[in-house]
């Protein structure tokens, strides 16, 4: 993930195993300092850092139980420190893996990741989907559940 801060300093997070992460330079090719590596709880791989009111997350697959499962932690601070916050979705069907992304579009959330359902679906014949996602008052992320139909159309 590369992540770009109100202040413009862009970040990189990246990691199988554990997580690490480096200031970009302005130019988004260069780093500009060293490389901190740390490992969130049940950390995997694939790390997505956004920002939202004033709080920074980092959602992650993970395995604390096979296959993986997205958990995430929570900072004041994109360089941390990470607080864990807990799992965000349970294993998906069908696939081994899986790996979020996140956004914020016309007034809703939404939780991007994928699983294996498809009739010819499988851990390496993966779909992506969609579904809604909803914060608490203090900031922390609801669990979602996957459904199969998905959000509604956008107009």
């Amino acid at each position: 993930t590369v992540f770009v801060d109100d202040d413009g300093q862009a970040y990189m997070f990246w990691g199988n195993g554990s997580c690490k992460w480096v200031k970009l330079k302005e130019n988004m090719i260069e780093m500009d300092g060293p490389i901190t590596t740390f490992k969130p709880k049940n950390y995997i791989e694939g790390p997505w850092v956004y920002k939202r009111k004033n709080l920074y997350y980092l959602v992650y697959a993970s395995a604390g139980t096979k296959p993986e499962m997205i958990e995430y932690c929570t900072a004041t601070n994109p360089a941390g420190p990470w607080n864990y916050q807990g799992i965000i979705q349970e294993n998906v069907p069908n696939s081994f893996t899986t790996h979020p992304g996140i956004i914020d579009y016309k007034g809703n959330s939404y939780f991007f990741y994928h699983n294996g359902t498809l009739p010819t679906g499988g851990s390496y014949r993966r779909s992506v989907c969609v579904d809604y996602m909803y914060y608490n008052e203090d900031g922390t992320i609801q669990k979602i559940v996957q459904t199969t139909e998905g959000v509604k159309a956008l107009k």
